[in-house]
């Protein structure tokens, strides 16, 4: 199992990565996190995100106003290796935030997302 970097940690991940965005809170800060072998990263409303893992990459802005929290990026497939690259997620109220997948190596999938409240937690996986 490759150590992922957390923007989050799920099932049978090649890899992984979790953005967290919470109103009001500081400035993003890496916590490792031992039992699971992945570095989470945890952000605030506007913050940048530019996670990898092997075979994957994506990026994405957390915004929120007027009480919704907004998400838009892209996610990347950057290996031949038939597997997918996947941004998943929950809202802060633990609807799901649905999948967006890229499959094929060089295939690029966009995505602009919001729902109300003032948190998400997204992740970075390759299937």
């Amino acid at each position: 199992m490759h150590i992922a970097k957390k923007a989050a940690a799920a099932v049978a991940l090649t890899g992984a990565v979790l953005g967290t965005a919470l109103v009001g809170g500081g400035t993003a800060a890496a916590v490792p996190n031992e039992s699971d072998g992945v570095i989470t990263i945890l952000g605030t409303c506007g913050d940048k995100f530019s996670p990898s893992v092997g075979g994957g990459a994506a990026g994405w802005t957390i915004t929120c106003g007027g009480g919704k929290v907004r998400v838009q990026g892209w996610v990347k497939d950057t290996k031949a290796d038939g597997k997918a690259a996947e941004v998943y997620g929950t809202w802060g109220n633990g609807d799901s935030f649905g999948t967006v997948r890229a499959g094929g190596n060089g295939t690029t999938k966009k995505f602009d997302k919001s729902h109300s409240g003032s948190k998400v937690s997204l992740y970075l996986r390759v299937i």
